[in-house]
């Protein structure tokens, strides 16, 4: 009885928090542990979809959204990834907490090049009578991160920061829509399964030196 109980609770804290989470509660631990460790984030953004959503029904761009993310998050979960954060039209993902595999960083990326082809089948519309592609852009980072719970006893979110978070982001918002941007750590870790351009050097917002960034295309056979 207990174990049915259990399970009902995790299937209905499932669509909202991360796994672990919910195991660390059922457990009856009050909080899961802090703590630095490598990590592999993805941030995917659906370009241009503030200014879509304006021309559509509160609805129907809420329908859309959801078209377009569930396919992505059934990759996601394939992969053992973990929905940080849901970002509006675009969102967090980490690979490495709360679950941790050696090969993390190729997890990610074969994930990321699975969602643009994602996109690229599902993401048609019709507005006004003209036909239209929704495109997103994705930058992946890995390094050191801190994760731990942050909030307050009546409201409190697990998530992970640290400047490997914050180079993932800044490498989505410079790259183009239909692109996949990798920093340096994760392409050293998995340069020989994929196939990239030559490195670029970009200006990162809060960086002093220019960061050396890859653009993917696609695994080599």
């Amino acid at each position: 009885m207990k174990e049915k109980k259990q399970n009902s609770i995790l299937e209905l804290f499932k669509p909202y928090v991360p796994k672990a989470v919910t195991f660390s509660i059922l457990d009856g631990k009050g909080s899961l542990p802090s703590e630095r460790s490598e990590a592999t984030i993805m941030f995917i953004d659906i370009k241009d979809f503030t200014h879509i959503a304006g021309r559509l029904d509160p609805e129907e761009a809420i329908d859309i959204l959801n078209r377009t993310f569930q396919p992505i998050i059934d990759i996601i979960y394939k992969y053992e990834g973990s929905i940080n954060k849901f970002l509006g039209d675009g969102l967090m993902i980490v690979f490495g907490k709360p679950y941790s595999h050696e090969n993390n960083p190729e997890r990610a990326v074969r994930a990321s090049l699975e969602m643009m082809e994602s996109i690229e089948r599902n993401g048609e519309m019709e507005i006004d009578n003209k036909k239209m592609k929704l495109k997103a852009s994705i930058g992946i980072n890995t390094g050191l991160c801190i994760s731990g719970e942050i909030g307050s006893p009546t409201r409190k979110e697990f998530t992970v920061i640290g400047d490997t978070v914050n180079l993932a982001s800044r490498l989505q918002v410079n790259t183009l829509p239909g692109e996949i941007m990798i920093g340096e750590r994760t392409y050293q870790k998995i340069k020989k399964k994929f196939i990239f351009e030559l490195p670029c050097k970009l200006k990162i917002k809060g960086k002093k030196d220019l960061v050396t960034a890859y653009k993917l295309k696609g695994i080599k056979k």
